[in-house]
């Protein structure tokens, strides 16, 4: 079996065989870290490749599942942990050159649940400065770049783990978002990012940003790969005090059932009515046509006054954001890269008056979106309303408009579940004129990961066709 073929293969696929011992861990590790070798220069995917552990890892494995041992579909699966995820011996430098020497004595519990589970451990995807905002350009340790297209953005901040999943360096990453950073950059890289319930997955151990809003989940090119990997990371941590003890369920009990019968909720005005390309709106519109030729009911309600989310978002985070920071920003604000000061800044501004008022306002706000989302399936959108911007001036089009990415016109579409802590879930809806990947969200209320998963499912099941890696030298 050809390199080529393994690092196109899912964690499924990886696995079955595996376990049918027709193609072992140290096959596809030896696989995965040559693709990394091939490929990161032009990428950027990983800053750091731990080659030597994770072939004594691979050859670990192996043992084990030939003397029987088989811990489940992640083992002898290689993965990369975005670098704010804390690794044992290994450097984790939260995208800051302050920390390049930070070399932690645990792993975060995502990653020691992993291990548990026989996932190997490649390295350690690139971030933005601190996680700290949407592009994964890194004035010290670089800018990714998109497999799609090496002059386009990933978007961020776990912008190294999608660049890695789309040029075939791992079937599976670790990423965090807390306005977007799973989801974005897997929506302009064309995989799957799942942001689960806020509480579902531990963030011990993972440099903070707003705890509040603070998400840790898998990025996986299929939406089968990203249900086994929350299978295994998912469940209370009592260290962790935003962790929720809650049941985890089967995530893959009823993920093929599909959606017919299914209510799903399109509501444009959930989203602020932001405007959308109309080459995205297309695509959109096409997802709905196949969710209703599947047997889906589409129901199209008003949510009522969906800008409060705006400043909600900066009163809450502000505050949460700014005690993690002040220290440091007094000592040295020229260290921070222009956007992340710019934050930290802005952040400082906000009254705890107006983070407290933000908290209660949140609180409701929340129960009204259970009621809004109360019987339906899901809630689909686009994931964003624009196709990846160019490195070099970070404009976006929207309907022959030129816009500035970095002006948060991400927000409607992707910060709303994260302050409400709802499940969302982004994967490929096919490729604009300019060959760049289009995404579709879908959402569901709190804890209903297993209702997203199944309809997101339904939709790629439907549509293979859609769904591709870029062609890379």
């Amino acid at each position: 079996m050809s390199d080529t073929s393994i690092t196109a293969m899912s964690i499924a696929e990886l696995s079955a065989l595996i376990r049918a011992r027709k193609l072992s861990p140290v096959e596809v590790t030896e696989a995965l870290l040559a693709r990394i070798e091939e490929t990161n220069g032009t990428c950027l995917g990983f800053v750091t490749v731990t080659a030597e552990r994770a072939m004594e890892d691979a050859r670990r494995a192996e043992a084990e599942i030939m003397a029987g041992d088989w811990r489940g579909p992640l083992h002898g699966i290689g993965y990369g942990a975005k670098d704010i995820f804390a690794t044992a011996g290994i450097r984790t430098a939260n995208g800051a050159r302050e920390c390049e020497d930070n070399v932690p004595a645990r792993d975060a519990e995502c990653v020691r649940l992993l291990a548990d589970a026989g996932a190997v451990l490649l390295g350690k995807t690139n971030t933005h400065q601190w996680a700290a905002a949407s592009t994964t350009i890194n004035r010290h340790f670089g800018a990714s770049r998109n497999p799609w297209d090496s002059e386009r953005c990933v978007g961020g901040s776990s912008g190294g783990s999608a660049a890695a999943l789309a040029a075939g360096m791992c079937p599976l990453a670790l990423g965090s978002d807390t306005g977007g950073s799973i989801r974005t950059p897997a929506a302009l890289c064309g995989v799957v990012g799942l942001k689960p319930t806020h509480g579902r997955v531990s963030l011990r151990g993972i440099y903070p940003n707003t705890p509040s809003f603070d998400h840790a989940g898998p990025m996986t090119r299929t939406v089968t790969d990203a249900a086994l990997a929350l299978q295994a990371i998912a469940g209370y941590d009592r260290l962790d005090p935003k962790s929720v003890d809650r049941p985890v369920p089967d995530f893959l009990a009823s993920i093929d059932d599909g959606v017919r019968d299914a209510r799903i909720i399109v509501a444009p005005s959930f989203n602020q009515n932001a405007e959308v390309d109309a080459e995205i709106e297309a695509a959109f519109d096409r997802v709905v046509s196949v969710l209703e030729g599947l047997g889906a009911r589409i129901e199209r309600p008003t949510f009522p006054d969906a800008e409060r989310f705006n400043d909600m978002f900066w009163d809450v985070s502000g505050p949460e954001f700014s005690e993690v920071h002040r220290a440091r920003h007094q000592r040295d604000p020229a260290a921070y890269e222009d956007d992340v000061r710019a934050r930290v800044e802005r952040s400082l501004a906000i009254t705890a008056d107006a983070h407290v008022r933000a908290l209660r306002a949140r609180e409701l706000l929340i129960r009204e979106v259970e009621d809004f989302l109360a019987g339906a399936d899901a809630m689909i959108a686009p994931a964003l309303p624009f196709v990846a911007p160019r490195i070099d001036d970070l404009e976006v089009v929207i309907n022959g408009r030129a816009l500035d990415y970095r002006t948060h016109i991400h927000r409607p579409f992707l910060t709303c579940h994260d302050i409400t802590g709802c499940p969302a879930l982004v994967l490929p809806m096919g490729l604009a004129g300019a060959g760049l990947p289009m995404s579709v969200q879908v959402v569901s209320g709190r804890w209903r990961e297993a209702d997203v998963l199944r309809v997101a499912r339904a939709y790629e099941a439907a549509t293979p066709e859609l769904r591709g890696m870029p062609e890379l030298s």
